[in-house]
């Protein structure tokens, strides 16, 4: 019984949230690269280069 009534919440919530979602016309985030993006990548890249180089160097 508790299993039919957590189940019947949990559909609930997720149909509350569409409904929230659709009403309010949020919109996803562009799935494309972004400036912040390509510098993060950028600042990782050189951080993993000079981990590399640092155990290399042992």
């Amino acid at each position: 019984m508790l299993t039919f009534l957590l189940s019947f919440l949990f559909i609930l919530l997720i149909g509350l949230a569409v409904r929230v979602f659709l009403h309010h016309g949020i919109a996803l985030p562009p799935t494309g690269s972004s400036d912040i993006d390509d510098r993060d990548a950028q600042r990782i890249d050189i951080e993993l280069q000079a981990i590399t180089a640092l155990r290399q160097s042992r």
